[in-house]
């Protein structure tokens, strides 16, 4: 596995031969996240059960009961265009229907697949996680609506910008310090680990319980299999 500084130095030898160089990324797997992203590539045909079973979501970012009986988990990147959409359009669905009156979890891991923007955001978003829990979704979701924007960048004044108005609980000094000591770093090479273990390759990659959802923009495929994997457990 590469080292996590020598990926990230790949990814921005161009804006900084200085700047922090730990990140934990596969760069082969970094043109496929772009291109799933940007080109809603879907995958025909029904969702497909992991051998590994489901994700672990302990110390993990997660909205909802967590002893639910089913449990959605998004592999994602703030950066990524794709997640933006499926933060917009699927995320309110499924609170409303499901996460709510709490028959399910949802919970998020961290993909960096675009590079020094994709830890940043990472990193600062854990900290608000860590230092802010019940605010974290909230920064989360506006967040993953900036970062994701075409064009957008990616930099600590929007960082925090976005936490003063939306976890104002975190202290403004000690995020800045949390984001350029990498202090996160750690949580996102944990989530790294699990991400190999199910062989990511595109994000948003979502599960229902054990299964990944072949196209994770139709709303009805989700739904159906929330709603069999209810019954399973109510069975």
């Amino acid at each position: 596995m590469p080292e996590v500084k020598e990926v990230a130095n790949t990814k921005r030898k161009t804006q900084s031969k200085t700047a922090p160089t730990k990140m934990l990324v596969i760069l082969t797997l970094a043109l496929v996240i772009v291109m799933g992203a940007l080109l809603f590539v879907v995958n025909s045909g029904g969702s497909t059960i992991a051998d590994e079973g489901s994700p672990p979501i302990e110390d993990v970012p997660t909205a909802g009961d967590e002893s639910a009986p089913v449990s959605i988990v998004e592999f994602g990147d703030y950066k990524c265009p794709g997640c933006l959409y499926w933060d917009s359009e699927i995320v309110p669905q499924l609170y409303d229907d499901y996460v709510d009156n709490g028959d399910v979890s949802f919970s998020f891991y961290n993909y960096i697949g675009f590079g020094e923007e994709s830890l940043q955001a990472s990193l600062a978003a854990l900290t608000v996680h860590e230092e802010a829990p019940e605010q974290f979704w909230n920064y989360h979701h506006a967040l993953m609506q900036q970062a994701g924007q075409e064009g957008s960048q990616v930099t600590q004044d929007m960082l925090l910008n976005i936490a003063e108005e939306h976890a104002s609980d975190v202290d403004q000094e000690e995020l800045e310090n949390a984001i350029a000591n990498e202090e996160m770093l750690h949580r996102i090479e944990d989530d790294h680990e699990v991400i190999e273990e199910y062989g990511v390759q595109a994000t948003p990659m979502i599960m229902v319980n054990d299964k990944v959802i072949d196209d994770p923009f139709d709303y009805d495929e989700i739904q159906e299999m929330i709603d069999e994997e209810l019954a399973a457990a109510e069975s």
